[in-house]
């Protein structure tokens, strides 16, 4: 019995990866029953442009990371070797695709009938995805992959069902959310974790994970826009009925912030971080403060402009719910915080109500709880909901 029950444990133990423009994050979680205990936490500074929006330039450097990293987050007595990939940032493309269809008879609808109009969406879906990557990138040919599909809702004869097998009805209308990636870093992060002496499990949109623990956490919230201001790029998914139905990203993120004060203020980019983290806390002296925020200020204003002409052109969504949620690194900085919550901003946006935000910070608290002596920063939120990737593979 001891050796089953230790067996088990280990089935229960899993990395959360996420490799960033900035570092590479790990964290080790352990199952237990139905919540997920962080036992590990590991961080490996990048070197500069090692990774640039999303992209892998420096292979050797994230290998390194990954090895450091993982090991960082586990226990010295056991190691893990199986990991999920939380990947996000302008290399990935979401989208929901919708497709209706009207059959001939009432019968209970077959297995060859399910599989047909699946087969049917993921042909629109790659379709679509192509065409919003031309659009971004000007590659008509660049081949893509989906890392995550997921039914947003099932409709027979406009009744919700959980599954289409064996039901009765002619009205079908099923939506499906997928998330995209290029096929070549599919093929670098294999090729990168094998190297590293990890396991991948799975490759998912963070995106989408996140969202699915808000559903979690905050049941009643079932139409928001989510926000995430990452390392290199803002990723902003919008949310009706539970479900994703488009995302988009904006190539600004935390590290323009300190790109900006390095430049200015003639520093090496670790120590405009620095800078940049004591002004967030507040203990700059009141003669450095009013400089900081004026290096902020321009940047702060580019981002809101590239925001705001994002939502005023997000494929798919007329109105906007008035919910925002916010989260990643780029939470950290105050400035760009109270710009966002002041709301001037978003009168040319078809918000359906005036816009409330919330920070995710507080809301990963519940399913997901914390062991370790390490304090988990915002940042951290975005990669501690991938672990839903997780529980989703083992119940399936």
């Amino acid at each position: 019995m001891p050796l089953l029950k230790k067996e088990q444990e280990e089935q229960n133990k899993f990395l959360a990866l996420n490799i960033n423009a900035i570092d590479v994050r790990c964290l080790s979680f352990y199952l237990d029953d139905d919540v997920f205990k962080i036992i590990g936490a590991g961080t490996q500074r990048l070197p500069e442009k090692s990774v640039r929006n999303g992209m892998i330039i420096d292979e050797n450097a994230v290998i390194e990371a990954v090895k450091e990293s993982s090991s960082k987050a586990q226990e010295s007595d056991f190691k893990v070797r199986k990991a999920i990939i939380g990947v996000d940032g302008g290399i990935t493309t979401g989208l929901t695709t919708t497709v209706r269809m009207k059959r001939p008879t009432s019968d209970p609808i077959q297995t060859s009938e399910v599989e047909s109009l699946y087969g049917r969406i993921a042909e629109a879906a790659l379709l679509q995805a192509r065409n919003r990557v031309l659009e971004t990138t000007g590659d008509a040919d660049m081949p893509i992959s989906p890392i995550t599909t997921s039914d947003v809702y099932i409709k027979i004869d406009n009744q919700r069902v959980a599954l289409l097998e064996g039901q009765r009805g002619q009205n079908i209308e099923v939506a499906v959310f997928n998330s995209f990636v290029p096929s070549f870093h599919i093929k670098m992060l294999q090729k990168i974790l094998k190297k590293a002496g990890v396991d991948i499990l799975a490759i998912g949109s963070q995106m989408y994970s996140l969202v699915e623990f808000i559903k979690v956490e905050q049941p009643e919230e079932k139409d928001f826009v989510l926000v995430n201001i990452s390392e290199d790029s803002t990723d902003v998914g919008v949310i009706f009925g539970g479900g994703i139905i488009s995302t988009r990203s904006l190539n600004v993120g935390y590290i323009h912030f300190v790109k900006e004060i390095s430049s200015r203020m003639a520093l090496s980019m670790d120590d405009a971080e620095s800078v940049l983290k004591t002004y967030n806390n507040q203990k700059l002296s009141q003669s450095e403060s009013p400089i900081i925020k004026d290096c902020l200020n321009e940047i702060i204003e580019i981002w809101m402009d590239g925001l705001k002409l994002l939502l005023e052109d997000f494929p798919g969504v007329k109105t906007f719910p008035p919910k925002i949620y916010l989260s990643g690194r780029g939470t950290e900085i105050k400035d760009l915080t109270e710009s966002v919550k002041n709301i001037a901003w978003a009168k040319t946006i078809p918000f359906i109500e005036e816009p409330q935000f919330d920070c995710l910070s507080s809301i990963i608290d519940g399913k997901i709880v914390n062991l370790t002596d390490q304090e988990l920063t915002p940042e951290w939120a975005y990669l501690a909901s991938t672990s839903i990737i997780y529980k989703e593979i083992t119940e399936s």
